[in-house]
């Protein structure tokens, strides 16, 4: 008896201590994307002006793309908001809080900043790498590329830092939220038929396709925008989106969101600035 009701209580606290960190996590989450609306409001002139003005200012969509638009910061709303919210697992976390002790707290907590230090070093040096090999691709690749394409690069002369920033976090929002994430959920079903089960390969499946599906996407994309259907273009987007999604699926599985997020906002940046100072 004195048991079970041990056991009781034990359940009990875990209960609380998951709605804890969930209203945690939803605190976190209502932040920042309180900060993110404040910019993009604060940016919807220029924003606007990306989107829908003609070159060498934007990229010249259409009122047709608003509805898609709309729809697709729904959708990396929504799933970001899931992902980030109620798909998390805490029970590592949870069953050491029992334990700690205040100085151990003080002693996790410096830690904490150390990993968190490292972390977004790790990212950076990744995203500075992930940028520099992407841009010498480009070099290699520029003279075997359509015009219609190249000109676009009069688009990097009117972008600022702000721009840029939300340019790479709504492209990392998307990209995990939206195509990854779901992706591995999918494989881990498909996966529990298996006898044994492996994370590594679960993780680099997800990867793996992911990378391929968005490669391929944003080669239509591009097309549609160019208005031009060249195999070396279609070649080139592939090429350079897999290696830009899979460096930011490598570092969130394996190093941390918030390294993945520093990856391609220094990948953003770099290629941004590396366009503006030599096209």
């Amino acid at each position: 008896m004195i048991e079970q009701q041990s056991k009781r209580q034990i359940t009990l606290f875990e209960d609380v201590l998951n709605n804890y960190s969930t209203l945690q996590r939803c605190l976190m989450f209502t932040c920042a994307f309180l900060v993110v609306s404040g910019f993009v409001f604060a940016e919807r002139a220029n924003i606007a002006s990306f989107l829908f003005s003609g070159l060498p200012m934007g990229i010249g969509l259409t009122s047709n793309f608003i509805a898609p638009l709309v729809a697709v910061g729904f959708l990396a709303l929504s799933c970001s908001a899931y992902f980030g919210i109620i798909c998390v697992s805490n029970v590592s976390n949870v069953s050491n809080v029992s334990n700690v002790s205040p100085s151990s707290q003080q002693t996790n907590g410096n830690r904490f900043l150390s990993d968190l230090r490292m972390t977004l070093v790790f990212g950076a040096c990744f995203g500075l790498l992930t940028a520099i090999l992407c841009s010498l691709i480009f070099v290699i690749a520029e003279p075997h590329l359509p015009q219609a394409f190249l000109k676009y690069h009069q688009i990097f002369g009117s972008l600022d830092f702000v721009l840029i920033v939300l340019t790479a976090i709504f492209s990392s929002t998307l990209y995990l939220s939206v195509l990854m994430l779901p992706l591995s959920i999918v494989l881990s079903r498909l996966m529990v038929f298996e006898t044994t089960p492996s994370q590594f390969k679960l993780t680099t499946g997800s990867i793996v396709i992911s990378s391929i599906i968005l490669s391929l996407l944003m080669a239509l994309l591009v097309a549609v925008i160019t208005a031009t259907l060249s195999i070396n273009l279609i070649i080139f987007i592939v090429i350079i989106t897999i290696i830009a999604s899979s460096t930011l699926g490598l570092l969130y599985w394996f190093v941390g969101l918030e390294a993945s997020l520093i990856a391609n906002l220094v990948y953003c940046l770099l290629v941004a600035y590396l366009a503006h100072i030599f096209l």
